[in-house]
């Protein structure tokens, strides 16, 4: 097993998951207005984790499938990755695909940060206020609002796998990985509420991560190569700066408290 195809295994992995945490907090939190029961809440995420994972699979395996991808792109402006392209001329369907692949991305990336903002600043919490009787109404109202949601969901983790690994001769091992993130998902939902709890940063860094998929993608849609060894040592250094980051902040936090104690001592 190659080195590069290891990495760019892991990388999928880690990242489906990461991503999946937006994805698994909305079914969570969806799912609370319905107020269910504390183990009827869990195996309903849990299935609509898995519907999610079946969802990105099979939007996977059409990609796979479109034959017409390959074929050259027309001789048109109207295609804006031309624009960027130095070879137009070489350019496939396929590239349009990631181009426009890279756009959506980073479009749901700005939005995910702006509604994150708009919640902080407003200091609302995501927690359900709806009353304890739910209509069948509700009911329906929330599955096809998942439905729609994790449909959304699944073009970022689609596109972040084309992204890192070749979807013709790798898209067992890119299933693999996306069923194999849901799982982590599903058992660690709670570990993963809180630590988003305790470090709200954390969201944004993978906002970062999406942009800097979305980056790839576009480049690759022009037809250019970014190497995914590349990609991989920017996504290390977003996640070292992260970690540092928290531990900084671990360590003032830590400062405050013995300087208060030391302060208190001394008045005694």
């Amino acid at each position: 097993m190659e080195l590069d195809f290891l990495f760019a295994f892991i990388s999928l992995l880690v990242l489906s998951a990461g991503l999946g945490i937006d994805n698994g907090l909305l079914i969570d939190f969806s799912l609370r207005t319905l107020h269910l029961e504390h183990k009827k809440h869990t195996f309903w995420r849990s299935v609509a984790l898995l519907v999610a994972a079946g969802l990105r699979v099979f939007f996977l395996f059409i990609l796979s499938k479109l034959t017409f991808l390959k074929d050259p792109l027309p001789h048109s402006n109207w295609y804006i990755n031309r624009m960027f392209s130095e070879h137009p001329d070489e350019l496939t369907w396929m590239n349009l695909v990631l181009f426009a692949g890279g756009l959506i991305i980073i479009f749901m990336a700005l939005w995910e940060y702006y509604h994150k903002f708009r919640e902080e600043l407003s200091g609302k919490t995501t927690s359900a206020n709806a009353g304890k009787k739910v209509s069948i109404g509700k009911v329906v109202a929330v599955i096809i609002y998942l439905i729609f949601m994790n449909i959304l969901f699944s073009l970022d983790s689609v596109f972040a796998a084309v992204a890192i690994m070749d979807i013709e001769t790798q898209f067992g091992w890119m299933a693999l990985a996306i069923i194999l993130a849901a799982l982590i998902m599903i058992f660690g939902m709670i570990p993963l509420s809180a630590l988003i709890a305790k470090s709200p940063h954390f969201k944004v860094l993978m906002l970062s991560v999406l942009v800097v998929i979305s980056a790839k993608l576009m480049v690759d849609g022009t037809g250019a190569h970014f190497s995914n060894l590349l990609l991989i040592f920017i996504l290390g250094v977003l996640m070292l700066n992260d970690a540092a980051q928290a531990a900084i902040d671990w360590a003032d936090k830590r400062g405050m408290l013995l300087n208060n104690g030391a302060a208190d001592s001394g008045k005694s």
